[in-house]
């Protein structure tokens, strides 16, 4: 290798370059003064977290609507002057929309495209059926299975019932107890004339025989005939005996009959085991009949969930985004969007939502007319109002969220579109004159100092700021010891109550723990 330096024209040209200069500031005097730097401005940026801080209270000024007849300000009283100018940007009235699976699975297709037109009920999306199909024919099934069971029921019912209407043999026994109870009674009924008949004959003998048994003494009557007669007389007297002891026994049968025939008839009336059997059979109908209703039930449920394998639209309007696509599983447990198919909006139903600055919060009001123009239409002004405010402030941005109805939007605004909207001055003309609403702010009367001042957070940082002292312009208004506060207090502003300290201050403030507030 061939050597181009100084040494290869001439060796000692090397010991000839003169040493360059030492330079010590640049070498120790820049890095000490960079450090030096670096120190200060970290104690100046930590000193804030570092130095003490006094406690105080503090609570943060309170917005009130109000009618005033008052000349509105000279710089907004100008027609179409807007006293408020906002960002914001185009979204669905009153919220998303989005057309929703009922039921779990896989989607089989999607019906629609983003920009496509849509009616309430129309078919979007179709899941795989297969499933749901097989489980309506099973519960079709069940359903005829159960009918034919509630069928049988009802036979065995019928059947229940004829033979409880119609039983032979206990009607047979009340009429045999009835026959055998009166031909007792006639037998019984015989015995007074047959004892009669005895009872006749033994007197007639009787008589007979003491008149001839006098004349067997006197030998004009043999005394054979008459010891004949004597035994015939005993003869009818047990008969007599007999008959009254058959007539006793005969009427003892008559009560046994009786008994009879009143348990045949009550069996017959009663008809124990007949009635079981008929109100078994009732029971099972019924029972048949709800099984008939459950697997009814069960069949609609089934019908129900094939029939929500068909996705379909809420409303009429235009599809912003597909969420799902074929392949994609439903599923109601898989976070926000697990169920839903389309994203869409209504046309026709349009809002701007605008981040209105905390500092101009008090112009506005809801039912204010505002003016709308959008990147799109530059040259176009759409009319709306406001209609609501979220309850929320954005403590990143110092803004607080309003909803500005568009009265008549055109086709060609969608969703997500910037705009920029100017918030119009509330007035309501009457014949007298001309009444606004305006939003005044309140501050406690705590909150003055003896001078008529009101002592702020300033710098605020969290819970943490510096106290500033601020003169204010005080109004007639005043709503449960809060004091309206024409000019001075900005929205959002914390006061200091009961304020002892001085300006710039460091402090640490806390909320009261209750306190009575002007309606917000």
């Amino acid at each position: 290798m061939t050597d181009s330096g100084l040494e290869s024209i001439r060796p000692s040209a090397g010991d000839m370059v003169p040493t360059p200069p030492r330079r010590v500031f640049s070498r120790l005097g820049v890095p000490i003064l960079i450090l030096l730097a670096t120190a200060a401005l970290l104690a100046y940026v930590g000193w804030d977290a570092v130095r003490p801080r006094t406690d105080v209270t503090a609570v943060t000024v309170a917005i009130r609507t109000m009618e005033t007849d008052e000349a509105p300000n000279p710089e907004s009283a100008a027609a179409g002057n807007a006293v408020v100018q906002a960002p914001g940007w185009v979204e669905a009235e009153p919220f998303s929309t989005y057309a929703s699976a009922l039921t779990q699975g896989i989607v089989e297709s999607i019906l629609v495209l983003e920009g496509d037109a849509v009616t309430a009920g129309q078919a979007v999306a179709t899941l795989i059926r297969a499933d749901s199909e097989i489980d309506l024919r099973r519960a079709e099934t069940e359903v005829d299975r159960r009918v034919g069971l509630l069928n049988a029921a009802q036979a065995t019912l019928t059947a229940a019932e004829a033979d409880y209407e119609t039983r032979i043999s206990v009607h047979r026994r009340v009429a045999v107890a009835e026959a055998n109870k009166a031909k007792i009674s006639a037998d019984l009924e015989a015995f007074p004339s047959r004892i009669a008949e005895v009872e006749s004959n033994h007197e007639e003998l009787r008589d007979e025989y003491d008149r001839k048994r006098g004349l067997v003494d006197e030998g004009a009557v043999a005394a054979g005939p008459v010891a004949r007669m004597g035994l015939r007389l005993r003869a009818l007297e047990a008969q007599v005996t007999q008959l009254e002891r058959e007539r006793d026994a005969v009427s003892a049968s008559l009560q046994a009959a009786d008994a009879e025939r009143s348990a045949a008839i009550s069996d017959r009336d009663l008809r124990i085991k007949e009635r079981l059997d008929l109100d078994s059979a009732r029971a099972g109908l019924l029972v048949a009949e709800a099984e008939v209703g459950r697997a009814a039930a069960d069949r609609d449920t089934a019908a129900l969930a094939l029939d929500r394998c068909t996705v379909v639209s809420p409303i009429d309007g235009v599809v912003i985004e597909r969420i799902a696509s074929p392949g994609s599983t439903i599923q109601f447990a898989n976070g926000q969007h697990g169920a839903h198919v389309v994203h869409l909006y209504d046309p026709t139903m349009l809002q701007v939502r605008a981040d209105i600055p905390l500092a101009e919060a008090a112009k506005v009001g809801v039912g204010q007319s505002a003016e709308i123009i959008v990147d799109l239409l530059p040259d176009t002004v759409f009319q709306g109002v406001i209609t609501r405010f979220v309850h929320r402030a954005d403590l990143s941005k110092n803004t607080i969220e309003a909803k500005v109805h568009i009265i008549d939007p055109s086709p060609l605004l969608k969703p997500d579109m910037l705009a920029r909207v100017r918030i119009l001055p509330s007035q309501d003309e009457r014949k007298d004159g001309v009444r606004r609403t305006v939003n005044r702010i309140f501050a406690p009367e705590s909150a003055f100092d003896p001078e008529g001042d009101i002592w702020v957070v300033d710098e605020r940082s969290g819970n943490e700021g510096v106290a500033a002292r601020r003169s204010v312009e005080v109004g007639e208004a005043r709503v449960d010891g809060w004091v309206e506060i024409r000019s001075g207090l900005r929205p959002g502003d914390a006061v200091i109550l009961d304020p002892t300290i001085k300006m710039g201050t460091a402090i640490r403030f806390r909320e009261p723990d209750s306190s009575n507030g002007a309606d917000t």
